[in-house]
């Protein structure tokens, strides 16, 4: 602690001590920090660090001074500021009195020192600039030469400067702005070249020379080089010898591209390319020879001096080099190991020659089946029945087919001599077969001017002998022209014949009774007729065509009773059913009219409609309905009636017949002539009624339903003798012979033997009945188409053609007048039998008179039949 502080101070003793070492503290922080950017130099930083801290510590100094006063502090210099009453503020001004003065005068000294600095920095800028100009100047002294030009480019994207210049001989551009666009006065093989060199030497630092021709013909070289950061390019203007040498560079580089893209071609082509040196070895090929002779690539090809043709072959081409000087033909040669046919062409110079192989094989096959593909098409338009001529370029006839020649008749030889087109109309002309013309050659001339039209022309020709053609002249793309003569005289009567059809069909439609309508698959409306109008009670506009069903629908069924039907009908019609077929049915009316339609599929998916007003039909069918009904009721009660009276007249007839037969004997007692006469009449008669009673039971059995046949095989002759023996009686009273011939391939049969005999027992009846006094009846079979025939010839008046249908009905009698007449039940019988048999009998002429009967049986029956109804 300082001496001169009263230690029972304590505040005193704290801010002088405070005051004290700020102040020291302050000396060191001026000479460590303030004094270094007054003054930077070291001799006078030096001097201002004394200065400043011998200032800064005399303030501290005067203070403690004048706290000795209290203390008695040794005496100094600033006790004797003490001893004369010096204040503290005093001192503080003084203090900073004398840091300003010292800060003045540090401040002058420095702007002294930084003055005389800034002298000696012009000093030397002012030399340097002075260096740099002169040198610039001797740089342009030598860039700005007339024989060459030099444009650098510095970085980032800066614009190139260009020095020197160019004479116009060269080629190249005056202006800097043209000179800088190198491709406009560059050759275009030149330019590719520099432009590429450019590239490398801006981004790659590669330096080039090379000489480049301009497109007026001069010769310039550059030089491309790096500099630091800078690219340059020199262009240097050639002259004389080195003008020549450049040209003959130029024109080097040029052929060596050339022959590189040569040589790029022929590796492209599919055929097959040699050099060859002028001892006849090959020094280059291409790949297409390469895989012809089997190598690896063109280098192996010529390393072997592989050869595309053998020692025979070689020698010829080299004895045609050696006279003409070139060699073309054609030779086979082996091509990757099939032989094929090729094209050679080989020509020799000075140095040597070169050759080219062209696949022929391929070429040929194309041109064969070209041929073949002309006489295809030229067969197949010989057979057809439209007319054609083609004519070449030179308007001759090369082609035609037989059916021109027969339209125009016109002569074989003549069309072989291939005419021009001209001739040949003249030829038309001549056979009278053009339509006539008032003026002939300008017809002509018209017409042959479709070799120079682009379109084809269409004409409608109309003969002398009422042929029409239609006529299309069609101009090729090569030269020459096409003529079609197409007929079509009966495609325009097939036309006409289907307008008149079409109208004579509308007014056909038009006046029918039957409504009709047809609907598409759409179910729209195609067309109607007035009858459908007027059936359904609608306008001829409800009808319209393009009008759909269900439009109809609601006004057709408030007239219907139902609308299941209509329904079903609309449905049918607009369905999409795959298989959509016929309908028939009908509708009801509530007014009672009554419709039967009919729906029936169409082509293309259509429907037709067809509605046919059936109500009085109907009624009448109904009447006929129940009229058949009550005759059917009527029959029932005829057979009822027939069978009840011939079961009731059985039991008498009986009786009758038995005592008939009781009295003819003799045990009976004899009886006079004419009680035997009257006995012989009742039995007859007797007879007679029975025969009458069985065949009306048969035939109520047949209707009945309920007679079945016993199928058996048996013979005919027999069956036929026995017959005969029963009617003995008969034959001998009429007075007819009866003669029995059954062919052996006949003479059995299968079917019933009962009613067999039935039918040949009524035939036999009717044919005796029919016959003459002393007439013949014949009896005989016949096999023929499966079937076999039995017979039954009569010598009577015979059956008329209307009466041949009528005789077989029940009760006809066909000897009306006669006294045997029956009672016309027995070819009833027979016809119904034989129905059974599922066979047939007919009656044909027998000769000059009679008739002859013919059953004819099937000769092996499938089935027993039941009886038919």
């Amino acid at each position: 602690m300082p001496k001169g502080f009263p230690e029972n101070s304590p505040k005193q003793k704290c801010e002088g001590e405070e005051f004290y070492f700020s102040q020291l503290a302050a000396a060191p922080l001026f000479a460590r920090f303030i004094a270094p950017v007054i003054a930077p130099g070291d001799f006078w930083r030096n001097i201002l660090m004394i200065v400043g801290s011998v200032l800064f510590s005399a303030v501290p100094s005067a203070v403690f001074a004048q706290a000795s006063t209290i203390t008695q502090s040794p005496p100094g210099f600033f006790e004797i500021l003490a001893e004369k009453s010096v204040g503290s503020g005093e001192v503080i001004l003084f203090a900073l009195f004398g840091g300003a003065m010292s800060f003045a005068m540090m401040a002058a000294f420095w702007l002294i020192r930084e003055r005389n600095l800034a002298a000696d920095e012009n000093q030397r800028l002012t030399e340097t600039i002075s260096g740099y100009k002169a040198t610039n100047e001797r740089i342009e002294a030598l860039v700005h030469v007339s024989d060459q030009r030099i444009v650098l480019w510095g970085g980032n994207d800066e614009a190139p400067m260009v020095n020197g210049s160019l004479s116009t001989e060269c080629g190249a551009p005056l202006s800097k702005e043209e000179f800088l666009s190198f491709g406009k006065w560059l050759r275009n093989d030149s330019f590719g070249i520099f432009n590429k060199a450019l590239q490398g030497l801006r981004k790659g630092a590669e330096s080039f020379d090379m000489a480049l021709q301009t497109t007026g013909g001069g010769v310039i070289e550059a030089q491309g080089r790096t500099s630091g950061g800078f690219a340059f390019v020199r262009f240097i203007e050639l002259t004389g010898s080195r003008a020549a040498l450049a040209h003959l560079e130029v024109e080097h580089v040029r052929l060596l591209s050339a022959f590189d893209s040569i040589q790029n071609l022929f590796d492209r082509l599919d055929m097959q390319v040699w050099l060859a040196k002028k001892d006849g070895g090959i020094y280059w090929v291409n790949k297409a020879y390469a895989s012809a002779v089997e190598v690896r690539d063109s280098i192996a090809a010529v390393e072997n001096n592989s050869f595309l043709f053998d020692q025979q072959q070689r020698s010829d081409i080299q004895t045609s080099l050696e006279k003409e000087g070139y060699y073309n033909g054609s030779m086979a040669a082996i091509i990757s190991g099939d032989r094929k046919i090729v094209d050679v062409v080989e020509v020799v110079g000075e140095s040597g020659g070169a050759g080219i192989a062209v696949d022929k094989s391929d070429v040929e096959t194309i041109r064969n089946r070209l041929e073949q593909t002309i006489t295809n098409h030229s067969n197949t338009l010989d057979q057809l029945a439209t007319a054609i001529a083609i004519f070449d370029e030179n308007r001759n006839l090369q082609f035609y087919n037989s059916s021109f020649q027969h339209l125009w008749k016109l002569d074989g030889g003549f069309l072989e001599s291939n005419p021009s087109n001209a001739d040949v109309l003249g030829a038309m002309r001549d056979k009278k077969r053009l339509p006539p013309q008032p003026d002939w050659r300008k017809w002509r001339d018209d017409q042959l001017k479709i070799y120079q039209a682009l379109e084809p022309r269409e004409e409608w020709w109309h003969l002398p002998d009422g042929i029409t053609l239609r006529v299309v002249v069609n101009p090729q793309s090569l030269g020459g022209a096409t003529w079609i003569f197409e007929d079509v005289t009966e495609e325009l009567e097939l036309k006409s014949s289907y307008n008149s059809l079409i109208r004579v069909q509308g007014e056909t439609l038009d006046h029918l009774s039957e409504a009709v309508a047809v609907f598409g698959s759409d179910g729209k409306i195609r067309l109607s007729n007035p009858a459908l109008w007027k059936m359904l009670q609608l306008d001829e506009s409800d009808f319209q065509a393009g009008k759909h069903i269900s439009e109809l629908s609601q006004q057709i069924t408030n007239s219907l009773e139902g609308s299941d039907v209509w329904d079903d009908i609309v449905g049918s019609i607009t369905g999409f059913d795959d298989e959509r077929g016929s309908r028939m049915g009908r509708l009801y009316l509530k007014d009672k009219k009554i419709f039967e339609f009919s729906l029936v599929p169409l082509p293309d998916g259509r429907m037709l409609l067809t509605l046919v007003d059936v109500t009085a039909n109907v009624n009448i069918e109904l009447a006929l309905t129940e009229r058949n009904e009550a005759l059917e009721e009527a029959g029932n009660l005829k057979n009822r009636f027939l069978q009840h009276v011939s079961y009731e007249l059985r039991t008498p007839l009986t009786t009758i017949s038995g005592f008939g037969e009781l009295l003819s004997m003799e045990q009976t007692g004899a009886l006079n002539a004419v009680q035997s006469e009257y006995l012989d009449h009742i039995n007859s008669s007797s007879g007679v009624l029975k025969a009458i009673i069985d065949d009306i039971l048969d035939l109520a059995t047949i209707d009945a339903g309920a007679m079945e046949l016993d199928l058996v095989e048996f013979e005919i002759a027999p069956v036929v003798d026995k017959v005969v023996e029963n009617l003995s009686s008969v034959l001998e009273n009429s007075h007819v012979s009866i003669n029995v011939d059954i062919d052996p391939n006949a003479s059995r049969l299968i079917a019933d033997k009962t009613r067999f005999r039935q039918i040949i027992y009524n035939l036999i009846s009717n044919a005796i009945a029919h016959s003459p006094d002393g007439g013949n009846v014949s009896v005989g079979s016949q096999f023929k188409d499966d079937n076999i025939l039995v017979f039954v010839c009569d010598q009577g008046p015979g059956v008329p053609v209307k009466d041949r249908e009528l005789i077989f009905n029940r009760f006809e009698s066909g000897a009306k007048g006669d006294a045997r007449r029956g009672a016309g039940l027995g070819l009833s019988i027979v016809q119904s039998f034989m129905k059974l048999h599922e066979g047939g009998v007919h009656i044909e002429e027998a000769g000059e008179r009679g008739a002859r009967f013919i059953c004819s049986f099937p000769a092996s029956p499938v089935e027993l039949n039941q009886a038919a109804e």
